[in-house]
C-alpha cells in the first residue's frame, strides 16, 4: 500500500505543480496588461514591476491553488479510470476511501501551507507593494468611500465618509486608549483635515471616560490637533481594520476591542472577516472532497479537457455559493459566524454522500 501512496502522492504533485505554475504564468501576465496604462502613468520603474510582482506571488498563490489541486485530483482519478488502475486497485481489496487517502491527505497540507502563508509571508509581502500601490493611486480621481475603520497609534477612528479628492473625513468617532487597552476618550468630529501641522479636528465633541467604562459629560472645542502627520491615503491603506494586511490574531483582537464598545454591526463585520480568513486557506481540502466522486466517475479519453471543464464547473458552484452566503451574512440574514462556511459546508456533505453511493 506504500508503493501505491507514493505513486499517488507523485502523480498528483507532478500535476499540480504543473497546473500551479501555468495558472501563476497566466495570472502575471494578464495582470501586467490590464494595469500597463497605470505603471506607465504612475512612471513605476521595471525593477519596481518585478518587485511588485515578486512580492505578490504569495497573494497570486492563494488565489491559484486551490483551482491547480482540484484539476489535479479531477485528472489524476480520470488518467487512473481510463487505465483500469481503479479497477485493479478494488480487485486487490482496497476501498474507496483508502484510495482517495494520499490525495486528502495532500489537500489538507496544502490547505494548512496556505494557511500559514496567509498568516505569516502574505502580509510582509503585501507590506512591501504598498508603495508601489499608493504609487499607482496618485493622479487617479478616487471614488468617495463609506464606513472606513483603522487604527493610529492608541486611536480607533471609524469614518462615516472619506473624500479623496478634498482630503477631508466627515463625521468620524474615534476612541482614544491607555496602554492597557482600555478606553479613556470618545471624540466626536464633524470634519477632519490634512493640514501642514497635521490631522485638525473641527467642530469636536469630547466624552471624557471614567474607570467604570461610563462615558461623563462631554465639552465642545472648535479645533482638535489631532497630533497625526501622515497622508490620509497611506494611513486608511496601512492601517485598515479590514485590510488584507490583518492577521487573524490582530482580527480577532480588534473583533473583542469593538465589542467593548458596543459596535454591533463592525463586530459583525469582523467576525464575518475573521471567519472568511480562516476558511478560505481550507477551499484546497473542500474542493477535493465535494469533486472526489464525480472525478471517479470520468471514463473518456480525452480526461485533460473534461478536467478543465468540470474544474471551472465545480470553482463555478463553491465560489458563488461562497460569495451569496458572505452577502447574505453581512445583510444579516446568516448568522456572521456561519457564512463563510456554508459552501464548505455544502460540498463536504455532496463528497460525503457521493463517495458512499459509489459501488
Amino acid at each position: 500500500m506504500r508503493i501505491l501512496d507514493k505513486y499517488t502522492i507523485l502523480k498528483i504533485v507532478k500535476n499540480y505543480l504543473f497546473i500551479l505554475f501555468l495558472f501563476i504564468g497566466l495570472f502575471v501576465i494578464i495582470d501586467i496588461f490590464s494595469h500597463l496604462e497605470s505603471f506607465l502613468k504612475g512612471k513605476i520603474s521595471f525593477e519596481e514591476i518585478i518587485s511588485y510582482y515578486f512580492y505578490n506571488l504569495p497573494f497570486i498563490f492563494l488565489k491559484v491553488s486551490p483551482f491547480s489541486i482540484l484539476i489535479s485530483s479531477i485528472y489524476l482519478f480520470g488518467e487512473m479510470n481510463k487505465n483500469n488502475e481503479i479497477i485493479a486497485m478494488r480487485v486487490a481489496g482496497l476501498s474507496i476511501f483508502r484510495i482517495i487517502f494520499p490525495t486528502i491527505v495532500f489537500s489538507l497540507f496544502l490547505s494548512l501551507f496556505s494557511l500559514t502563508i496567509q498568516e505569516k509571508t502574505l502580509i510582509l509581502s503585501q507590506k512591501r507593494i504598498e508603495n508601489i500601490n499608493i504609487k499607482l493611486l496618485k493622479g487617479k480621481k478616487r471614488p468617495e468611500r463609506n464606513n472606513l475603520a483603522f487604527r493610529y497609534q492608541n486611536m480607533i477612528f471609524f469614518v462615516s465618509r472619506y473624500l479623496p479628492s478634498q482630503e477631508i473625513l466627515q463625521n468620524t468617532v474615534i476612541f482614544k486608549e491607555n496602554k492597557k487597552g482600555e478606553i479613556i476618550e470618545k471624540i466626536v468630529a464633524k470634519e477632519i483635515t490634512n493640514t501642514e501641522k497635521g490631522w485638525l479636528a473641527e467642530e469636536v465633541v469630547i466624552y471624557p471616560v471614567n474607570k467604570n467604562r461610563v462615558f461623563l459629560s462631554p465639552f465642545y472645542k472648535k479645533n482638535l490637533f489631532l497630533g497625526i502627520k501622515s497622508d490620509f491615503e497611506n494611513t486608511i491603506i496601512k492601517r485598515s481594520v479590514f485590510s488584507q494586511l490583518s492577521s487573524l490574531k490582530d482580527i480577532w483582537r480588534e473583533r473583542e476591542r469593538l465589542k467593548k464598545m458596543k459596535a454591533g454591526q463592525l463586530v459583525s463585520q469582523l467576525t464575518i472577516k475573521y471567519h472568511q480568513k480562516l476558511s478560505e486557506p481550507f477551499s484546497h481540502l473542500f474542493l477535493v472532497i465535494g469533486v472526489i466522486p464525480f472525478a471517479l466517475e470520468i471514463k473518456k479519453r480525452k480526461v485533460g479537457l473534461v478536467s478543465f471543464g468540470v474544474g471551472f464547473l465545480f470553482s463555478f458552484i463553491y465560489y458563488v455559493i461562497f460569495s451569496v452566503s458572505l452577502a447574505l451574512g453581512k445583510s444579516g440574514i446568516i448568522l456572521p459566524f456561519l457564512c463563510s462556511w456554508c459552501a464548505p459546508l455544502f460540498f463536504v456533505i455532496l463528497g460525503v454522500s457521493g463517495l458512499f453511493l459509489i459501488r
